[in-house]
């Protein structure tokens, strides 16, 4: 009872906690796509009330994505305001026929190039569309970052764009007194807005309806996979996108921007005590009662502080981490990335990611048709190599090249199949690692590890090792966890598993040997990279 009282308890605070966060954004969100402050809030309060019933992960918030803003906007330049509420009834009429076609694992497949290419593309439009505001106060603009970049450093307990938002309007009503604020909000029940629609238009905003299905259906699979990282836990893909489907077409229907989740407002739920699906319903119930209890506050806000606001998100948006690896990887990755990132912004997400997706398949074929084949381990080898593992420790072998083509296929498979507190993941046979490809690796590492599996990965051949710690992944992971033998990863693995009390019928000889043998190796070069 306790427990499930601290669950409850949990999630009120998550709830509470993505609801102040989400506030400004709305606002701002809304602003900047032209159809205004409460459309935002409209999208926000009944598009993710209506998400959080009926998606696939429970603590994921949703509400109008930054991202998309650029999108929007150039929908309602070309077809009104009117013709971006249609293209985002179409656009969740997409993602629900492609949650019932079951494509909701697509994103997974995706190359990491292409996903940091459109990241940063999305963060570029996100900041143009505010400076405009920002520019027409100057000064709020300064105050309200500036605020927000010394509470991220030194008081993260209070969500920071709620400072810049109370810093900016204080400012604005003491000392600057700048005409450019919300204004009214004339926040009321919500009515349909079918009349404003032009149907006679579908044909001509199917393909920006597409781009918009796109792009919410990336960022909140994309999200949904983060949080299931934080939590330990796997989310239905395929019934999310549904649940965002349904979102985008109630949101349009009143009035309101589409929406998607999004990792920034959803991990504020999780590290606040968002557990369940509890949570991310009650950020929509208390997002209305903060409307409509704040709403002579609301209207006083500086549109430069919410211009702000959106600016230094889009920068903590961007892909940094990504672009930080661009001078270990190949070209091929920075130059896959750059394309995708113009693309996106001098043309559209859609374009961007099939021809990312088309340069990555490109390159992969032109790698294994001119590339001279690695050495492939005759796999009656390893099976005699590990005749006397221990029972508590697992190998699962895999073959051929790992491509960003061939990741879903390795999670799935050591989803089914991995069954023991110890995993050596036999790398022996395989000839060629991509960056997308070494990245999963260490992700899934760190997954595994973060459910209590002591996970190794052993035999790399020297081309895939090289990739590995170009990438950083045999540095994150550690040393002891990337092995050149499969014995010795059993051993540590064996290792591992006596010392933390896991395991009932480890030899000790596993246990003296890798003992041994980690301090032999204690200072030589895992490989000639």
């Amino acid at each position: 009872m306790q427990r499930r009282w601290q669950r409850i308890r949990g999630d009120v605070i998550g709830g509470a906690t993505a609801a102040v966060v989400a506030l400004p954004l709305s606002l701002a969100f809304g602003i900047a796509s032209g159809a205004g402050a409460v459309a935002g809030l409209y999208g926000a309060i009944f598009g993710g009330l209506v998400a959080a019933v009926f998606g696939g992960c429970g603590v994921q918030i949703t509400g109008p994505p930054g991202a998309m803003i650029g999108v929007l906007v150039g929908i309602a330049s070309q077809h009104g305001v009117g013709g971006m509420f249609l293209a985002g009834a179409l656009a969740g009429l997409m993602q629900v026929v492609f949650g019932m076609l079951r494509l909701g694992g697509f994103v997974k497949y995706l190359p990491q190039p292409v996903i940091a290419g459109f990241t940063n593309g999305v963060a570029i439009l996100f900041f143009m569309t505010a400076v405009d505001d920002a520019l027409a106060t100057l000064s709020i603009t300064i105050l309200t970052a500036v605020v927000i970049m010394l509470a991220l450093r030194f008081y993260k307990q209070v969500p920071e764009s709620l400072f810049g938002l109370v810093a900016g309007l204080v400012a604005n009503e003491l000392f600057i007194h700048s005409p450019h604020v919300v204004g009214d909000l004339p926040f009321h029940f919500p009515q349909l807005v079918l009349e404003s629609m032009p149907f006679n238009r579908i044909g001509a905003l199917l393909m920006p309806a597409f781009t918009i299905c796109l792009l919410g259906s990336i960022s909140a699979l994309l999200s949904a996979e983060v949080t299931d990282g934080m939590l330990g836990v796997q989310h239905d893909s395929n019934r999310e996108l549904i649940g965002q489907g349904l979102g985008n077409l109630v949101a349009s229907f009143i009035g309101g921007l589409p929406v998607s989740g999004a990792v920034a407002r959803s991990g504020v739920n999780v590290h606040s005590g968002g557990r369940t699906r509890l949570s991310s319903i009650l950020h929509a119930i208390f997002l209305l009662l903060m409307v409509l209890v704040f709403a002579p506050v609301v209207k006083r806000i500086p549109l430069a502080s919410l211009a702000a606001i959106l600016m230094i998100a889009s920068v903590r948006t961007a892909a940094w981490k990504s672009m930080k690896l661009m001078p270990r990887a190949r070209w091929q990755y920075g130059a896959i990335m750059t394309v995708t990132t113009i693309l996106t912004v001098v043309k559209d997400l859609t374009v961007a990611v099939a021809v990312g997706v088309v340069l990555a398949g490109l390159g992969v074929l032109v790698e294994l048709a001119f590339s001279p084949r690695g050495k492939v381990v005759d796999p009656s080898e390893r099976e005699a190599t590990v005749l006397s593992f221990p029972a508590e420790v697992q190998v699962l072998a895999f073959n051929g090249p790992l491509f960003f083509v061939g990741v879903e296929q390795m999670r799935r498979r050591i989803k089914a199949l991995a069954q023991k507190p110890g995993l050596v993941l036999d790398f022996s046979a395989v000839t060629k690692v991509d960056e997308t490809g070494a990245l999963a690796l260490q992700d899934l590492v760190h997954r595994l590890q973060g459910e209590g599996i002591s996970a190794y990965i052993a035999g790399l051949q020297r081309e895939p090792l090289r990739m590995l710690i170009r990438m950083g992944v045999v540095d994150r992971l550690g040393r002891s966890r990337v092995c050149k033998g499969l014995d010795i990863a059993i051993r540590r693995a064996a290792q591992e598993l006596a010392l933390n009390g896991c395991a009932e019928s480890a030899p000790s000889e596993y246990v003296e040997t890798a003992l041994k043998e980690d301090n032999e190796t204690a200072h030589q070069p895992l490989a000639e990279a």
